[in-house]
């Protein structure tokens, strides 16, 4: 069900000592949940895809249907299992990272082979609709895909910053959204999220375009 890999770059020249108590880790999932799907769906399609958006920690920050079902009620289940996953999140250089997760449920054979109306007979299996896909375009989601890693360990700590990218997901501006209680850390972590590489991960239909993502770093 799940399929994620690490696409973060750690520089290779000169790595510091203490990155061997550090390994590299990709996304983990610690645990799921599956949707309940009532008995009056009517799904047009045979799975629904969803992309979340997790923080440093592992928790759900957002998550967006990008393949409908086409049925909105098992949508919705199938959001509301999402939220119920439990995640590791990738972690490089003694660094947990904010991070993008693709992740579908199928829907229950059972609810797309229905009797035939009046009685007896073979069963009705519903179709795919020409168009199953719901762009859902108001929200960028954003991967970081490269970040240097400092020459020293930082002070413990969780530093969010909002990176201000453009269409092409060049960095425009940063700014400090959260502190981590330590002066070095936020200002480590601002420089760090403003050298890094971005990527969008767009749903099928939608375009890039400006938008201010919110990268956690924390750092352990």
């Amino acid at each position: 069900m799940f399929a994620f890999f690490l696409s973060t770059l750690i520089a290779a020249a000169g790595e510091p000592a203490y990155l061997a108590s550090c390994p590299v880790e990709q996304t983990r999932v610690l645990s799921t949940s599956a949707p309940i799907a009532p008995d009056d769906i009517h799904p047009t399609n045979r799975r629904v895809r969803l992309l979340l958006d997790l923080g440093s920690d592992g928790r759900l920050r957002h998550a967006a249907i990008t393949e409908s079902s086409g049925d909105a009620v098992f949508d919705a289940a199938a959001l509301d299992a999402a939220g119920r996953f439990r995640f590791a999140p990738p972690t490089q250089g003694c660094i947990s990272t904010s991070s993008i997760v693709p992740e579908e449920f199928n829907v229950p054979l059972i609810t797309l082979a229905r009797p035939a109306p009046g009685g007896s007979g073979n069963p009705v299996v519903a179709t795919a609709a020409p168009d199953s896909t719901i762009a859902i375009c108001t929200t960028s989601f954003v991967q970081l895909t490269g970040l240097d890693v400092p020459d020293q360990r930082q002070a413990p700590g969780t530093v969010a910053i909002d990176v201000g990218l453009d269409a092409a997901a060049h960095v425009t501006s940063v700014k400090l959204a959260h502190s981590s209680g330590n002066a070095k850390t936020d200002a480590a972590g601002t420089s760090a999220a403003h050298d890094a590489q971005y990527a969008f991960t767009l749903p099928p239909g939608c375009r890039a375009k400006p938008t201010t993502y919110r990268l956690e770093l924390t750092y352990r």
